[in-house]
């Protein structure tokens, strides 16, 4: 088992930039702040600068011990010395705009999941990254949490036999009443808890199973002008059926809990944020037949230091030894692209009153 897991390239030890580099955040709300704090702690990383437009945001920064140069724009930024990549980490409406003016400044970029707030936009910037020699990444933090990238290992290695059914969930305790903010507003956001939470499950069933071919959806509206709570079945390649549960109304999470039970002919597996839990038929992949538990202690632990685990340091880590000229991870653009191409088909599904939807090319 440890072999197979062991030959994980996103649990990969050490992983750097090959050479100094000096990267800029536009966006300084929570993920904008929380990437400043991961980049600023990854060897051979300068944060150089950043921008917001909010006032109170370089003052917020400071509070929290960091003194890097806050800008009021993005061409205040820019207009400064040259950076190597720019965390892009604004509302999902913008982030087309933003990202096509740092490639043209020179600069790789990581764009905050979702890629953008609609289709047409995911595949504007998608384009964008294909004709930049610079690299594009989009955030989908999951490829880099060491259970799911060892279950993705032992699936692949055939541990539980070909997938007949998976049942997948994630959740968090973020909207028990009436909100207010961009993240609400489906025409800045691009939707409700799957867009802002749940494409992140999206992003690995695609990740494990390839590109579903078509999808049946319903939402729930409790308390916000978006969906609240989505429910759909997925067709793919790699598993005939799979169950999405998604919620962001649960009470008792004030984490997100990603949850996926794949059942093949040969067992089960189970994999959460804390780890694996297997049921085999027969030994497979170094491990006995019945039940075995897999723990983040049995796992490999690459990161440097935890922020929320290990997933933030070793998703920037990653992207920056690309931009340095190392290998492509599995977040590009393109990933990105096809997740909101999977969001797109749940939501016309879930319109249309559970329908079921093709993914659109």
């Amino acid at each position: 088992m440890r072999d197979v897991v062991a030959a994980a390239p996103e649990l990969e030890a050490d992983v750097r930039p090959s050479q100094p580099v000096r990267v800029a955040i536009v966006g300084l709300g929570r993920m904008g702040v929380a990437h400043a704090a991961v980049l600023s702690m990854l060897p051979d990383v300068h944060v150089a600068g950043a921008a917001d437009s909010q006032p109170g945001a370089a003052r917020r920064l400071r509070g929290m011990g960091f003194r890097i140069p806050v800008s009021p724009t993005l061409d205040a930024l820019l207009a400064g010395e040259p950076v190597d990549a720019v965390w892009v980490c604004t509302p999902p409406d913008s982030h087309l705009a933003v990202a096509r003016r740092c490639l043209a400044a020179g600069a790789a970029v990581f764009v905050e999941k979702p890629l953008a707030h609609s289709l047409d936009d995911a595949r504007a910037l998608a384009a964008l990254a294909d004709a930049s020699s610079r690299p594009v990444a989009c955030g989908y933090t999951l490829a880099f949490w060491p259970s799911f990238a060892a279950a993705r290992q032992l699936l692949r290695a055939g541990v539980v036999g070909a997938p007949v059914r998976a049942v997948s969930s994630m959740v968090i305790s973020q909207v028990s009443g009436p909100q207010r903010g961009w993240m609400y507003e489906r025409a800045r956001s691009g939707g409700g808890v799957v867009a802002n939470l749940s494409s992140h499950l999206l992003f690995v069933l695609r990740w494990y199973f390839g590109m579903p071919t078509s999808v049946r959806a319903t939402w729930r509206q409790l308390h916000t002008a978006v969906e609240d709570e989505l429910s759909a079945t997925l067709v793919t390649p790699g598993c005939p059926e799979i169950a999405f549960e998604s919620s962001w109304c649960v009470p008792g999470h004030p984490t997100s809990v990603t949850e996926l039970t794949v059942e093949g002919d040969d067992g089960t597996l189970r994999v959460d944020n804390s780890g694996l839990l297997l049921d085999l038929r027969a030994p497979r992949c170094g491990l006995p037949a019945g039940w075995t538990r897999i723990t983040e202690a049995d796992l490999p632990q690459p990161a440097g230091f935890l922020f929320n685990g290990e997933a933030y340091a070793l998703e920037d880590a990653h992207v920056l030894r690309w931009v340095t000229g190392g290998p492509e991870p599995p977040i590009t653009a393109a990933a990105g692209l096809e997740v909101q191409r999977i969001m797109a088909a749940l939501y016309s599904s879930a319109a249309a009153g559970g329908v079921p939807v093709a993914v659109p090319p």
